[in-house]
């Protein structure tokens, strides 16, 4: 008889979880723009997450008619490669338990008690790990999040002139440290350029796609050279998304100027005050609002939102189309049980996720005070 339920249960569970993991992705934005924009994935069936990226462009040559043409292969990508990675919430329910409470039937309402709570528990934790590093210690197991790819460089320090960070990590086997894999970038006399130490216009200025194609933008809110004579945030807010989006855009093409930036609360504040300040009508952003996320900002056509799992006094540009969240299920939350252990005399369920996050990372950046 207990097979009968349990196979009640199994028949059931795939619809049940299906929803819950779209009620999930209702109460997250980051998760909503994900799958209105087609970036969830599901049944990868590779041995790693691996992607590419495009690392140069076709030479583009002057031709006079009747002239000589040269035809060549030219390697114009990059393949990341991350392994997999995977979180399980559980729990059980003894077979003592089960023969005190309706026998059989125990089961079924355990299983309708129990995944709720399951459900919840993997929504809260699953999410902030969109930020995590991958790669730091202990860390082996969590998802390559954002700050899998935003580290930079500390030596030399930060000047307080500096808007700009040089960016220095390694994500997928590839380094993003500025003309790592060759390339050239501008260098202009008479103007200031965005980093003091780089000796270089970037993220100004104009260059070759090699030079910074895994180079995301790290951006010092925290400057004394934003304009305003200030190194807070709520006086250089406004600025330093505005710098942030023609950099972005600058470096990547039209199609990358960025979706959303995700501010830590603290910052959202401050930014929210800044506009109630000048007596503006703060209007929410329409695609964010159409969502169900009316607390959304809109500033030149980006979203501005805050997020609790944001590290204080930080803020994510993101670019949806340039991320992707990757199942190797055919679902993003997969349930495995009610099954019987007859080691520990108990019926055990979970609920659990494998895959990873996979991100172009010229495409994002990281807004916090660096100096």
């Amino acid at each position: 008889m207990a097979n009968e339920w349990i196979g009640v249960i199994h028949s059931t569970a795939p619809k049940y979880l299906s929803g819950a993991a779209d009620n999930t992705i209702r109460k997250r934005l980051i998760l909503s723009l994900l799958q209105k924009r087609g970036r969830i994935r599901f049944n990868e069936n590779s041995y790693e997450c691996n992607w590419d990226v495009e690392f140069a462009e076709q030479p583009v040559e002057a031709y006079g008619d009747g002239g000589s043409l040269n035809f060549s292969r030219y390697d114009l990508y990059r393949q990341l490669k991350i392994d997999w990675r995977g979180y399980k919430a559980t729990d059980l329910m003894t077979e003592k338990e089960r023969l005190m409470n309706d026998g059989n039937l125990a089961i079924v309402k355990r299983y309708d008690k129990i995944m709720p709570k399951l459900m919840r528990s993997l929504n809260n934790k699953f999410c902030g790990e969109l930020f995590v590093d991958g790669y730091a210690s202990g860390n082996e197991n969590r998802l390559h999040g954002l700050e899998s790819f935003l580290g930079e460089l500390t030596s030399p320090a930060v000047a307080n002139a500096d808007r700009a960070v040089r960016p220095s990590d390694t994500y997928g086997g590839k380094s993003t440290v500025l003309g790592n894999d060759g390339g050239t970038w501008s260098n202009t006399s008479g103007i200031t350029q965005p980093n003091s130490t780089l000796s270089k216009d970037w993220p100004d200025g104009n260059g070759t796609p090699e030079y910074d194609y895994l180079s995301p933008k790290l951006v010092n809110w925290g400057s004394n050279a934003w304009g305003t004579s200030s190194e807070l945030w709520v006086d250089n807010c406004e600025r330093v998304f505005r710098q942030s989006t023609i950099w972005l855009t600058h470096t990547g093409g039209n199609d990358s100027k960025p979706d959303l930036y995700l501010c830590a609360g603290d910052l959202y504040y401050d930014y929210l005050n800044k506009q109630s300040s000048k007596q503006r009508i703060v209007i929410p952003h329409k695609e964010a609002e159409d969502l169900g996320f009316s607390d959304t900002l809109n500033q030149e056509g980006v979203m501005i939102a805050s997020d609790f799992d944001v590290p204080a006094g930080t803020a994510f540009g993101l670019n949806v189309e340039q991320m992707e969240l990757a199942s190797l299920d055919s679902v993003l939350f997969a349930s495995r049980g009610p099954e019987y252990d007859i080691k520990t005399d108990a019926w055990l369920f979970m609920v659990g996720f494998f895959g990873n996050a996979r991100y172009n990372p010229k495409y994002f950046a990281k807004i916090k005070n660096f100096a």
